[in-house]
C-alpha cells in the first residue's frame, strides 16, 4: 500500500523501469493518482507499475485485504493510511512526535494544511478509541513536556523539517 506518492516513500518501487516485486499489487488512492499523474514521480514510479497491471486505484475509507485504508489528505491530496489490528501506518500524517500533542502544528511540505490538520486529528481520535497504536514513516526522538527533542545514546539531537503554528 502506498500511502502517498512522495520519493522517499515510492522510491523502492520500481527497478529499471520495471515494477520491483513482479508479483505485487500497489494499491494507491485515485486522488492521489489524479494528483501526480504525469510529474516525474509518476513518469519513474508508477506508470510501470499501471503499465504492468499492477497499481489498483481505490477510493476513499476502504477494505483491503484485512486492513482498513484510510484517506489522510492534507500532505497530499490522496494521502492514505493503514489501518490494521495491531497498528495504525500513518504514512506522513504525523511526521513528528510534537504533532500528536499539538495536531495544529503543520509544515512546510503539506499542500493543504488546514486539512492536514483534520486528518490528524481524525488519526489520533481513532487511535485514542481503539487502543492501536500509530507507526511512523519518519520516527524521531521523543519529547520532553515543552516538547524539546531528548537526546538519547543512539539517535543524538534531532533534526526536523521547518515547522509552524
Amino acid at each position: 500500500v502506498l500511502t502517498h506518492v512522495h520519493l522517499d516513500h515510492v522510491g523502492w518501487s520500481t527497478e529499471e523501469a520495471r515494477p520491483r516485486f513482479v508479483n505485487a499489487e500497489y494499491v494507491v488512492q485515485a486522488d492521489e493518482l489524479a494528483h501526480v499523474r504525469g510529474g516525474a514521480t509518476y513518469e519513474r514510479m508508477i506508470r510501470p507499475i499501471e503499465e504492468a497491471g499492477q497499481l489498483r486505484v481505490v477510493d476513499g475509507d476502504v477494505g483491503f485485504r484485512g486492513m482498513r485504508l484510510l484517506p489522510t489528505p492534507g500532505h497530499t491530496p490522496g494521502h492514505q493510511s493503514v489501518v490494521t489490528e495491531r497498528a495504525l501506518l500513518g504514512g506522513d500524517v504525523l511526521v513528528h512526535p510534537a504533532q500528536a500533542r499539538w495536531p495544529e502544528l503543520t509544515y512546510v511540505y503539506e499542500r493543504d494544511p488546514a486539512q492536514a490538520i483534520t486528518s490528524r486529528r481524525e488519526v489520533l481520535a481513532l487511535a485514542a478509541a481503539t487502543g492501536i497504536p500509530i507507526a511512523a514513516a519518519h520516527p524521531h526522538p521523543a519529547l520532553d513536556a515543552e516538547a524539546r527533542a531528548l537526546a538519547t545514546p543512539t539517535t543524538g539531537e534531532a533534526v526536523c523539517p521547518p515547522y509552524r503554528l
